[in-house]
């Protein structure tokens, strides 16, 4: 039977139906549906010429070939977790539940990644044919293809936890009749039994973008130095052997990899942030805390709908595509602020139009204001049109080591600001979440402590954030359609394409370091929401208060090795990249003395040679940083407890945050200054300031694609793997 929240809450607290719950679920149906219709309006376009075609199939064969071999090494590793998870640790330690809801994580990962790499590999070829009917309908055509993927991914994200929660007791707790400690106490244990989820999610999204990273990057920097530096010839040429390689690696990293990478950011983000709800839930008898997470991202979905028909692009707008993508991310950002408005007064607050809710609506702005900011600095430092990208472009007259020094300087910069903007974000929630515990706590008989209610706040701003993941999502997708598109229309020579696509290549850049820093701040603000999820989780457990006491010598070397970890895995990232590039070079040089008449056009390379370097490359080069990072943080708590965990996750965290603002948004201004010059700056293409920016290009490809990327995963991961096997860490004999 269904009854109202309020019936099992005190006199005093005032909920609304438990009905409004299926909004989330609802949500999920509507964005799957959406990248239905959206897939169905990519695959109706025309596809273009035969020579256009022949080379995307080329492209799309190459991307399953590698995502097939990638996904049975993935599997591997997948089923030996779930079997450590369910079989190998001493009962009752974890057990099934964990480990089913691991294997669910995972397996809606891979899809997330499959999805966003199967569409891009569609979308891209017809965004060349849409070209030729001018730069708006290529944009929209890239577009979609983008927002194709970012609605897949919030929606399964969405249905997943939604589904999870209700299967792990949610449904007793929302619908049953139970007294009201018991109700809120069921709901929070439900959302604790999912986050085998996030942790599934998170582990898979680090191979994938890994791989995928290593893959593209090790294509792109061979195809850069031999063809661009020695041969002189432009990029996306189709007399270089790497360059079909390359264009598979804009699918299998910047698509498939960001899929999961984003998708296990809304998971695991979503489950810390009911799991902190709950807290609420049970001092208060009110259920709408631990589930409004989930409805704050359906709330985003609705909001990003209604933002998409304005991504437009006037004549005035021609050379400024990115002004027409961010006027969808800004249309979509007020949206959503309208409807948390509504969400806060009449399902927070129950209709309450005191300032108590009020409060927790000021919490929902302060992420969707952090992710504007991160909006413009990153294209402010990314731009090709801004200062940090002109200085590194000047910097290249001089060769290629001013450019590296220049470029190393604007990376360092570019750390300050974004961190600036998440910590204000992080204060302003929390403060306002500590008045909303305050103003509550003067009016009703159930208490909050302000402590719990401050964090509840960055909870709320954690989702504001998130709110807006499927625009910014379907901005990541543009740009490696756009990147591929470009180079479709140069191997191909289709007439009235190229001017377009190389402008929408640049601005793809840019879209891809914004959700970079997106990613990376959401990261940021879950980090104190999923350490407080396992503080709390330590604390019930073992019935005593988490104290992280620097101190005690085992909780600072356990920090130590925290904050080098990122250090240690972006060393093996880079250098997995080095080594499958330097093969790379050798294998175009050897094709071009080899292979006779490629320079003249009489021969043809062997393309599927550079794919197959690529590909061993990556599948080597993932394993080895992927387990360290699922291995040192279990050796960790096993000898030295939970609070050296915290402290190593703490570590990593802070570690890892400005190291990967500094690769991500670095990176992407390296590769705008190349594309700078391009446009005839400094002499231009061919020219000495373009052959030391391409020697930039390459420092900052495997920062930007291969090992940035890679930490916004790792600090989840850690944060998530730490949850999961807190009964390990607190069962187990510690050395110290």
């Amino acid at each position: 039977m269904l009854i109202p929240i309020q019936a099992l809450a005190s006199s005093t607290v005032n909920s609304p139906s438990p009905l409004v719950f299926w909004i989330a679920p609802i949500a999920g149906v509507i964005a799957v549906i959406a990248s239905l219709l959206l897939m169905r309006y990519i695959g109706r376009m025309s596809p273009g010429g035969p020579k256009a075609q022949e080379v995307g199939a080329a492209i799309r064969e190459g991307a399953y070939a590698f995502l097939k071999r990638q996904y049975q090494t993935i599997a591997i590793i997948t089923v030996v977790v779930f079997v450590l998870l369910w079989v190998a640790l001493p009962s009752g330690y974890l057990g099934v539940g964990t480990a089913a809801a691991f294997l669910v994580g995972a397996v809606a990962s891979l899809a997330a990644g499959y999805i966003a790499m199967d569409n891009a590999t569609k979308a891209n070829v017809r965004t060349v044919a849409a070209a030729k009917d001018g730069a708006e309908k290529a944009l929209k055509t890239a577009f979609y293809g983008g927002a194709t993927m970012g609605m897949a991914v919030v929606g399964l994200s969405l249905l997943g936890v939604s589904f999870l929660f209700l299967l792990y007791g949610g449904y007793t707790a929302l619908f049953n009749t139970v007294g009201v400690t018991q109700a809120a106490t069921v709901g929070r244990d439900a959302a604790s039994g999912i986050v085998g989820m996030g942790f599934g999610a998170s582990l898979i999204a680090l191979f994938a973008q890994l791989g995928g990273g290593i893959y593209t990057k090790a294509a792109d920097v061979g195809a850069d130095l031999v063809g661009k530096v020695e041969a002189g010839i432009p990029e996306d040429d189709p007399r270089n052997p790497a360059v079909i390689a390359d264009n598979v690696g804009d699918n299998v990293g910047d698509s498939a990899g960001r899929g999961a990478d984003l998708f296990e950011s809304a998971t695991g983000e979503n489950i810390g942030g009911m799991i902190i709800g709950g807290l609420i839930s049970i001092a208060t008898g009110n259920l709408i805390f631990l589930v409004f997470p989930l409805i704050a991202r359906a709330l985003g979905i609705f909001a990003t709908l209604i933002g998409m028909p304005f991504v437009k692009l006037n004549e005035a707008e021609a050379k400024h595509p990115m002004k027409a993508l961010r006027k969808g991310l800004m249309v979509t950002t007020i949206v959503s602020g309208i409807l948390f408005l509504f969400a806060t007064i009449f399902l927070l607050g129950n209709g309450d139009f005191s300032m108590t809710f009020f409060y927790l609506y000021f919490c929902l702005l302060s992420g969707l204001a952090a992710s504007v900011a991160i909006d413009y600095i990153t294209d402010y430092y990314t731009g090709s049109d801004r200062g940090p990208v002109g200085r590194i472009a000047k910097a290249s007259q001089t060769g290629a080591a001013t450019n590296i020094i220049t470029g190393l300087a604007v990376g360092l910069e570019t750390t300050m600001l974004p961190i600036v903007s998440l910590v204000v974000a992080l204060v302003t929630s929390y403060y306002f979440g500590t008045q909303f515990a305050i103003s509550w706590n003067a009016t009703h008989v159930s208490q909050i402590t302000p402590f719990i209610g401050g964090i509840y706040g960055t909870t709320l701003a954690t989702m504001g954030m998130l709110a807006v993941m499927g625009m910014v999502l379907a901005l990541d997708g543009f740009g490696p359609i756009a990147d591929n598109a470009a180079g479709i229309a140069q191997m191909s020579g289709e007439g009235g394409a190229e001017a377009t696509m190389e402008a929408l290549d640049a601005v793809g850049n840019t879209t891809k370091a914004l959700t970079k820093g997106f990613a990376l701040g959401s990261a940021l603000l879950a980090a104190q929401l999923l350490f407080q999820t396992y503080a709390s989780e330590v604390a019930s457990r073992t019935g005593k208060a988490f104290v992280v006491d620097i101190s005690n010598p085992a909780v600072l070397i356990a920090g130590f090795i925290g904050a080098m970890l990122p250090f240690f895995f972006s060393s093996q990232a880079i250098s997995a990249v080095g080594k499958a590039a330097a093969e790379m070079v050798e294998e175009v040089r050897r094709q071009f003395r080899e292979i006779p008449g490629i320079m003249d056009g009489t021969g043809k390379p062997d393309y599927g040679k550079a794919v197959d370097i690529s590909t061993k490359a990556a599948l080597r080069g993932m394993v080895l940083p992927g387990l360290i990072l699922v291995i040192v943080p279990i050796i960790v708590g096993v000898l030295l407890g939970p609070e050296a965990v915290g402290a190593f996750v703490i570590g990593a965290t802070l570690s890892a945050v400005p190291l990967a603002l500094f690769m991500n948004t670095g990176g992407g201004a390296w590769d705008n200054a190349k594309k700078f010059i391009e446009t005839g700056q400094y002499g231009g293409k061919g020219s000495p300031a373009h052959a030391a920016a391409v020697v930039g290009d390459t420092v900052g490809d495997p920062l930007k694609d291969t090992a940035g990327p890679s930490l916004h995963v790792l600090i989840k991961l850690l944060s998530t793997l730490s949850i999961v096997f807190i009964p390990l860490f607190i069962n187990l004999l510690h050395l110290i």
